[in-house]
C-alpha cells in the first residue's frame, strides 16, 4: 500500500525545500535536498538535506530539524 503526502504536509514540504534551496535569509546558506521519504508507519514525511540536516514534516504541515 503506498501512502501520499496530505495537503497541508505537501505545502511544508515546500515551504521548506523553498528555504533550504534559496538563500533568502542573510547568512543562511544553500542545501541541496538530498532525499524525500514518508514513513508508512507514521505518515510523517523525512527530508534530508546537505551534510547533517534533517527534519520531519508532521500530518499537519510542521516540521522540526
Amino acid at each position: 500500500m503506498s501512502m501520499e503526502p496530505n495537503n497541508k504536509q505537501a505545502q511544508g514540504l515546500y515551504r521548506l525545500c523553498y528555504r533550504l534551496t534559496n538563500a533568502i535569509y542573510p547568512g543562511w546558506q544553500y542545501k541541496a535536498v538530498e532525499l524525500v521519504r514518508m514513513d508508512e508507519r507514521t505518515g510523517n514525511l523525512y527530508v534530508f538535506a546537505g551534510d547533517s540536516l534533517d527534519f520531519e514534516i508532521k500530518p499537519t504541515g510542521g516540521y522540526k530539524p
